[in-house]
């Protein structure tokens, strides 16, 4: 066990390495962007408060009124978080791609060496595909603890007047990205599932592609659909019988996981054919 886990966790510590600057990178855009919006918007309330307050030689209520107060979730909503998530998200799905492909650029193409180690070459899949869950889980990560930072940023520029009372945990709670990227319900494990089906048949495409050239570019649209109508027909079957009690909501879900859980291992198995007898040295 120890000897299989070996040439593991080596190449996964390689794949790491490689991905480091990519990932640091993307983390570092994130930390910026966030105090950015973290110091900017309540200032720019603050600004806005003021402004009212002199120029309508207003009340606290009359403010109150016309204004409202900031939340936290205001901040959070905002393209300096929202949009580092989504650079964060789009950047990791390249990098996907792209941890493949850029083993055959240039002239010595360094897949070549990778497939010649003594090493079982489903090692090189899996190692590749635990890294990518490893950069998510640190932008993850790093996203959750620019959040408790920015709380008392925003809190200690905002008066507490105009400051709404609704806390950091109940703002997560809100925000709908927050719901899907975070562990904050116990059906996470879900979009845990729904991510690593996704990147096996992502990971499957492009081994097609790489062992069939052109034609594996049609195989692999073909595969996807076919993996996309599977798991996306349960979704339908109310619609096709006409009856909105065919399918329980719990059973959906059982369904679906099932369904995922097939595809995964489909896309496992394809991926270690294609990489064992379709792609050679």
């Amino acid at each position: 066990m120890k000897k299989s886990l070996s040439p593991l966790l080596k190449l996964t510590n390689f794949e790491l390495s490689r991905l480091s600057k990519f990932l640091f990178t993307l983390m570092g855009l994130t930390v910026l962007a966030n105090l950015v919006g973290y110091i900017y918007i309540p200032m720019k309330f603050m600004d806005k408060i003021n402004k009212f307050t002199i120029e309508s030689s207003a009340t606290t209520e009359e403010v109150l009124n016309s204004l409202g107060t900031l939340s936290f979730y205001d901040v959070t909503m905002s393209l300096w978080i929202v949009a580092p998530i989504a650079i964060g998200v789009s950047g990791l799905l390249f990098y996907s791609v792209f941890i493949w492909y850029r083993e055959w650029f240039g002239k010595n193409t360094f897949a070549y060496r990778l497939l010649m180690l003594p090493v079982s070459r489903m090692t090189l899949f899996f190692s590749k595909f635990i890294v990518i869950f490893i950069g998510i889980f640190t932008l993850i990560s790093t996203q959750i603890v620019s959040l408790f930072i920015g709380y008392p940023i925003v809190s200690a520029i905002v008066d507490s007047t105009y400051f709404s009372s609704l806390g950091l945990i109940e703002s997560m709670y809100m925000h709908p990205l927050f719901l899907i990227l975070f562990p904050l319900e116990p059906n996470y494990f879900l979009i845990l599932i729904v991510g690593a089906t996704v990147l096996l048949v992502m990971f499957t495409l492009i081994l097609m592609e790489r062992s069939f050239a052109s034609k594996g570019i049609l195989f692999g649209i073909g595969y996807a659909m076919i993996a996309l109508a599977i798991v996306l027909f349960p979704l339908f079957l109310s619609d096709i019988f006409n009856n909105n009690y065919l399918i329980y909501s719990s059973e959906l879900v059982i369904i679906e996981v099932v369904l995922m859980i097939i595809v995964s291992i489909s896309s496992l198995f394809t991926s270690r054919y294609l990489i064992n007898n379709k792609i050679t040295v």
